[in-house]
């Protein structure tokens, strides 16, 4: 089994919680978060102190209005962003000279996403997009999908009672047990007379009654959840999760399923923060993270010299620090490049309790909270993300000049200070204001450090079992249509060949198109 560099934080977060009693969640703002789960984890790591009247509001589209996620909305990524950052540290002794080889690099990655409706996404439109840091990005909706099992078995747990009713049953048959007794000792004072043959035969007609009772309230749950106007869980999809798995009934050398999908979820939430690999490179130790891929379509995982992975080095690769178990690594990069694929929808999906009575009054009160947004779209949409179309910095940093005692003339011009890295806003207007070239320019060397993912011939990412030829499905289905039509011409033409007198069959035109 991996172990993993976060069990030692993980140790340390858990500490504090054990002794807040039930206290389960962390509050930051109007919004509860789940203690230890890792895109918390990687929040509270990247947390700055507060400045008053330095929170930025996040705002919809032009309107001078703030705006509020909801379940009806969804996130769809967009375009991830490097920017090369002036950063002070690049002229330590020990760094200086692989800057300047240009071995060495200070940046941030950024993600640009659509928040949109499901008749909106597949627009692509400006005017929706949000702008945040990918370590944000990446460690709630790459942990959204990682975590679906998990969040579905906690709904399916909350309805145990209904997808186990073996409890119940078992009550009730105590109860038809012990109804059969008392009219066994009625019978008794009757006489003991045909106690063998009748005795068998009333044994077996109970054994049959409970059973076709058992039958009957199982048809009879059936029917009514169909007839009733609610969202109940899938009993039968939680036992393919295998959510009523009992873990102590496991053998002590075989992983849970919760075991395994939280190694997931901690180890996606320990590369989006930035994980220590124990290795030194030239005397600098080395750090595994995550950055835009060399297109800005995805993100690759790289090496850092630095404890924020924001100075990447192209000298070290990812898969020569990190000896990654094969099936877990799988599942995680599967995840990740979910996460930049796929439109996450943040509809919290809550389903009704079986128990509860139908209300009205209560069914437009519960619709409404059903329609929250989910804690993984909330948390991206926190104070630190911003209307990439409606983004402008303080006044008094706009007007500010820099007073900088380092020469950067051999840097990149398109860099900013570490100082406006650290504030989305001046990151948002700087990338506004930069020219197409800059502003499509990419760190991450592929040449040098290779990728995870596999491109067609057109540079385009192929996933799963998609085609590398870079040929669209309207290009493959409109070649076997020519091949199609080819080949049905020749055939007419041999046969008109056979049927007709010998004549001269030079193709004259007109035949075929």
């Amino acid at each position: 089994m991996v172990k993993f560099s976060f069990i030692a934080l993980a140790s340390a977060l858990a500490a504090p919680s054990a002794s807040a009693g039930t206290t389960k969640t962390i509050k930051l703002g109007h919004r509860n978060l789940r203690r230890g789960d890792p895109a918390t984890k990687a929040l509270l790591k990247k947390a700055a102190p507060y400045k008053k009247g330095g929170a930025k509001k996040v705002h919809r589209r032009a309107e001078d209005a703030e705006f509020e996620i909801t379940g009806s909305y969804s996130l769809e990524f967009s375009q991830c962003i490097d920017v090369q950052t002036t950063d002070e540290d690049l002229f330590d002794e020990d760094i200086i000279g692989y800057a300047k080889a240009g071995q060495v690099v200070s940046t941030k990655s950024y993600v640009l996403f659509h928040v949109c409706t499901d008749d909106t996404c597949y627009l692509d439109a400006e005017d929706d997009l949000y702008m945040v840091d990918l370590g944000t990005y990446l460690a709630n909706i790459a942990t959204y999908h990682a975590n679906k099992r998990t969040d579905f078995c906690e709904q399916c747990e909350r309805n145990d009672e209904y997808c186990n009713p073996e409890e119940e049953e078992d009550e009730d048959e105590a109860e038809e047990e012990g109804e059969g007794e008392e009219e066994g000792d009625e019978g008794e004072e009757e006489g003991e007379e045909g106690e063998g043959e009748e005795g068998e035969e009333g044994e077996g007609e109970g054994e049959d009654r409970r059973m076709l009772k058992k039958a009957k309230r199982k048809y009879s749950k059936k029917i009514e959840r169909k007839l009733a106007n609610k969202n109940y869980i899938d009993c039968d999809k939680c036992e393919e999760y295998e959510c009523f798995v009992d873990e102590d009934d496991l053998d002590d050398s075989v992983e849970s399923q919760n075991e395994i999908d939280e190694q997931i979820s901690e180890f996606i939430g320990d590369l989006a923060g930035c994980q220590e690999t124990g290795v030194q490179w030239n005397n600098l130790d080395l750090y595994t993270g995550v950055m835009c891929s060399p297109y800005g379509d995805g993100v690759e995982l790289a090496v850092f010299v630095d404890e924020y992975c924001t100075m990447y080095t192209n000298q070290k690769n990812f898969t020569t620090l990190f000896n990654a178990d094969t099936d877990y690594f799988t599942y995680v990069e599967d995840y990740i490049k979910t996460a930049f694929k796929e439109v996450t929808p943040c509809k919290q999906v809550v389903y009704d309790d079986y128990e509860d009575e139908e209300d009205e009054n209560d069914n437009n009160e519960e619709q409404e909270e059903n329609n929250e947004a989910s804690e993984y779209c909330q948390a991206v949409m926190q104070e630190d993300t911003v209307s990439f179309s409606n983004c402008q910095a303080d006044e008094d940093e706009a007007e500010e000049e820099e007073d900088d005692q380092f020469d950067w003339s051999w840097y990149s011009s398109s860099a900013i200070s570490a100082e406006k890295a650290d504030d989305i806003n001046s990151v948002c207007v700087a990338i506004n204001a930069m020219d197409s070239e800059s502003y499509g320019a990419h760190v991450y060397d592929e040449e040098t450090n290779g990728s995870w993912y596999t491109r067609n011939k057109k540079g385009a990412i192929v996933y799963g079992d998609e085609d590398e030829s870079g040929l669209s499905g309207g290009a493959i289905a409109g070649i076997v249509i020519v091949v199609v039509a080819v080949v049905g011409a020749a055939m007419f033409l041999a046969t008109k060949k056979k049927s007709s007198a010998p004549v001269d069959t030079a193709y004259q035109g007109g035949a075929m198109s």
